[in-house]
């Protein structure tokens, strides 16, 4: 019962992966003005993924530093171990956490040019 489940989770992945590859040519043969529509749905998409973002980041950022102090803890200190909780925690804390329609149109654009590079 299982097995046929995952069958079919893993062919549904299969198909969705196929069909998304048949619109690059399309979506690379546009070289239309941006309309309206376009503008209106990379704001609404960066609303929702920066609403996702936020709460997931701040979770990140904490059980990072948690985790970072516990390890410092059980070592002793030691320098190298307190460099690494260092540069981890820069690394997950830092960084945008609210996601614009220009970041979301740039990475757009340079997807689009490595699918145009094959």
């Amino acid at each position: 019962m299982a097995r046929s489940w995952k069958v079919k989770v893993i062919a549904g992945c299969v198909v969705m992966t196929a069909l998304s590859r048949l619109g690059v040519p399309l979506a690379l043969a546009e070289d239309a003005p941006e309309s309206r529509g376009a503008s209106a749905a990379y704001f609404a998409a960066s609303t929702v993924l920066t609403v996702v973002q936020v709460p997931l980041k701040i979770a990140l950022c904490g059980t990072s530093v948690v985790l970072g102090g516990l390890a410092h803890l059980l070592t002793f200190g030691r320098p190298a171990v307190a460099r690494d909780v260092s540069d981890t925690s820069k690394g997950v804390c830092t960084g945008p956490y609210i996601i614009t329609p220009t970041q979301l149109r740039t990475a757009g654009e340079e997807t689009m040019d490595s699918h145009g590079a094959e």
